[in-house]
């Protein structure tokens, strides 16, 4: 049954609902969902997402490759989940002139427009396609930008030589855009996702040292640029002269998330995404999960794990760590599951969650389709602990949209803290769970929460709390 919480709606109410979902009553189901999503403190946009005043801001820059068409559709169907600032069709060393003369990506937002009356009953916080048009821009596709880099591609990076100089480029309107944006008076991280090649930052970020400098520092200090991979000189250029700049560099995509690394996937793009899911799943163009650059949006979704707020901290994105000389480089870190299970562990409850949403774009009533639960935490996220406490953890919290039946999972995430200890939980599988402070003065502690529902996807919704050891 549904976990108890001080603001749930009656027995009464919640068992109407549930009989609405399985009988012809949606219309009744539909709006007993609305009281079900305001009994639980939440307004507009999915339950388990954060409200629109926390949505991450983000930039994409794209190249128009076969995975990024596929990266898309899936990312438009987060786009409540953010704060999109501005997409941009850009080149890169393996799509030298770029695709923006296509019309794929403006494709792409037709279907999405089509699909968009249904999205919204599903998730009021999404943006309209006229609002994405009206961010969207086209960078830098200049070939010559990119000469020799195809040739060295290995070398592109952390810690490798710079070999350009976007001192002598034109401007762009995606680099404009850029500058825009980052010189407006918020302090909010903006994050910069370079699903392609990432020049036309570089040609924002020299504009803005040579013709802002007063507030260059502060411009450039909010950026985290996630890498999908450093696919032309913009890696190293950025990194050695605009150092304020956090950089991820992110390699292990590949194996986990890019071609022929989930072939197993055929007949769940068949299904779930390409037929009987509206128009939008109808142009994925690939016969099976193939999208390299998925991990970029992944890493700013507010789903609970908090993986945006560091690069360390781990999540559907992945976790990093340091580069070695440099302040505010991060590459690719390893999970104790293997050398690509920062990804892996989570691809399953990624996928499923993918599913659900394009059950969005034609599910007519909220109760024709699943949403991810509720997690909450009683008392606070960040938590000073003494060593030989017992932290008391309680999810009884949480709640689910839906009214579906909740399971619970607490477990440390251990390579995301800097304790050493492998701490033992009492009752992890439970919505109430502790276990004893290490005695590790100055150390940090992860612990995740999953709370998993019993629907069609099963769906998961996360917190994690991080516990300072005095």
């Amino acid at each position: 049954m549904m976990s108890s919480s001080p603001q749930r709606l009656s027995s009464l109410a919640l068992s109407t609902y549930r009989a609405a979902r399985s009988r012809a009553g949606r219309l009744a189901a539909a709006f007993l969902a609305t009281l079900l999503i305001a009994a639980s403190g939440h307004g507009a946009g999915t339950p388990s997402r954060e409200a629109a005043a926390t949505k991450p801001k983000v930039i994409i820059m794209t190249d128009g490759e076969i995975d990024d068409h596929s990266s898309m559709i899936r990312f438009l169907l987060y786009t409540c989940d953010v704060d999109v600032q501005a997409i941009i069709e850009c080149n890169s060393m393996f799509q030298r002139h770029g695709h923006s003369k296509e019309r794929w990506y403006e494709n792409q937002l037709a279907a999405y427009e089509a699909v968009y009356p249904n999205l919204i009953k599903h998730c009021p916080g999404y943006p309209t396609a006229e609002e994405l048009r009206a961010r969207s821009f086209v960078g830098d596709e200049d070939f010559e930008h990119l000469k020799g880099t195809r040739e060295t591609r290995w070398e592109q990076v952390p810690g490798g030589r710079v070999e350009f100089d976007p001192a002598g480029w034109p401007d762009t309107p995606g680099s404009d855009a850029i500058v825009r944006i980052l010189m407006e008076d918020d302090p909010a991280p903006i994050h910069l996702q370079a699903w392609g090649g990432g020049n036309t930052a570089s040609r924002a970020f020299h504009k803005l040292k040579t013709d802002h400098p007063a507030d260059y520092e502060r411009a450039l200090s909010k950026v985290v640029m996630y890498n999908i991979w450093y696919q032309d000189d913009a890696g190293n250029y950025i990194e050695t002269h605009h150092p304020k700049v956090t950089m991820i560099y992110c390699g292990h995509f590949a194996g986990t998330w890019n071609y022929r690394s989930q072939p197993n996937t055929h007949d769940f793009i068949t299904r779930h995404v390409k037929n009987g899911h509206g128009p939008l799943g109808a142009l994925y163009p690939q016969t099976y999960v193939s999208e390299g650059d998925s991990p970029a949006f992944f890493y700013v979704v507010n789903n609970g794990l908090r993986n945006h707020e560091h690069p360390c901290f781990g999540g559907w994105g992945g976790r990093f760590k340091k580069v070695e000389g440099f302040e505010r480089v991060y590459i690719d870190a390893e999970d104790e599951g293997g050398k690509k299970f920062q990804f892996a562990r989570w691809i399953d409850a990624v996928n499923r969650d993918f599913q659900a949403r394009m059950d969005w774009c034609v599910a007519e009533y909220f109760a024709d389709a699943n949403h991810a639960p509720v997690a909450r935490v009683a008392g606070e996220l960040n938590r000073t602990v003494k060593p030989g406490a017992t932290m008391h953890l309680d999810a009884r919290p949480s709640s689910d949209p839906d009214g579906d039946k909740l399971t619970f999972k607490w477990w440390q995430y251990r390579e995301a803290g800097t304790a050493e200890t492998k701490v033992t939980l009492t009752n992890p599988d439970s919505s109430a769970a502790s276990f004893v402070v290490p005695d590790e003065p100055g150390k940090q502690l992860h612990i995740i929460l999953e709370v998993t529902d019993d629907g069609e996807p099963v769906l998961v919704g996360y917190r994690r709390v991080i516990c300072h050891i005095e």
